[in-house]
């Protein structure tokens, strides 16, 4: 029954927010017909109109989060949001990034609070929205700056070539963002679209290397930027810096290989007692009942919770080798 009326108030929910929609892109058109009247610019303005009444669901719920977030902008900025957005690659706002959080949070809490009835499980479902959101993005950054480093050693070896074949610089750049896959094509035409923008190649390469976060790219950076100033075969410098990239990456996989076991155990040992607890719970309620009720039960779960996450920090702190 609760699950019943929890679909039905979201989506009554859904449908209001939809006529809110259409009821501001109707009064928009409107302002728009008015402004076309008396500016004699009827054709025009009205193939806007009709383009926008064209735009599918998915545009007009950007259009609001745009909406919203240009509001929010005023009052808080963020620039290391924006930093994360670039980091990402997402066409977003940093404001507009923390709208959508902000949204699917109040979504999952009000889901949450209908399916439960309790105003802490609403704390919780919105809560627990919005870390996910945040984790996503933050394992999507890291998987993208690891496909970087791996592509860089081989980037580093097409430059030399191209520099020996005669090519400047800048051309080879403009090579790497033609023949390189993403993510290190796309982050060689970002600097080269800042320096048609009118930006300086230290502060392209400077912002490209705060977007990777990246000790074997500042490397290179610093080669490039040194060479520029006093001279010198950058090819061959290059060729080094590639060589010394490569083997750390190989030192990298095996490490990794090497501590695959541990991460495992971890991983097994860590599941474990979540594991035993929800098999009693679902086989036997009452037999588990008194660990949910009595003080001395949600202590001895809240001490286990918090040995969890030492024993899982204390785990990726071992197999957490830097090279």
């Amino acid at each position: 029954m609760r699950g019943t009326i929890a679909v039905l108030i979201t989506a009554a929910a859904f449908f209001i927010f939809l006529y809110y929609i259409q009821k501001r892109e109707t009064s928009r058109n409107q302002m728009v017909k008015r402004m076309e009247f008396f500016s004699g610019n009827e054709d025009e303005e009205g193939k806007k109109i009709a383009l926008a009444k064209n735009l599918d669901l998915k545009d007009r719920l950007m259009e609001q989060v745009r909406f919203l977030a240009s509001h929010w902008n005023k009052v808080h900025q963020n620039d290391t949001m924006d930093l994360r957005m670039q980091q990402a690659d997402w066409p977003l706002l940093g404001s507009e990034f923390q709208v959508m959080v902000l949204l699917i949070s109040i979504v999952a809490g009000v889901f949450a609070f209908l399916l439960t009835l309790k105003p802490v499980m609403a704390l919780v479902g919105a809560g627990g929205a919005a870390l996910v959101c945040m984790l996503y993005l933050k394992i999507y950054i890291s998987r993208r700056q690891a496909a970087f480093l791996n592509q860089l050693g081989d980037t580093l070896v097409m430059v030399s070539n191209a520099l020996r074949a005669g090519f400047s610089f800048m051309q080879a750049m403009e090579l790497i963002s033609k023949e390189m896959q993403p993510p290190i094509g796309v982050e060689f035409q970002k600097v080269i679209n800042e320096m048609n923008l009118g930006a300086t190649l230290e502060t392209a390469m400077e912002n490209m290397g705060r977007r990777m976060q990246s000790s074997d790219f500042d490397l290179v950076v610093t080669a490039v930027l040194i060479q520029r100033q006093v001279g010198g075969n950058l090819s061959q410098v290059l060729d080094s810096i590639s060589n010394t990239i490569n083997e750390r990456i190989r030192m990298r996989n095996e490490i990794s290989s090497l501590t695959a076991q541990g991460k495992l155990s971890g991983l097994i040992v860590g599941a474990i007692p979540i594991f035993i607890a929800f098999f009693i719970w679902s086989n036997n309620p009452d037999y588990f009942q008194p660990m949910l009720e009595s003080p001395t039960g949600k202590g001895l779960l809240a001490g286990a919770v918090v040995l969890e996450l030492l024993a899982i920090i204390v785990i990726r702190k071992i197999i957490d080798i830097d090279v």
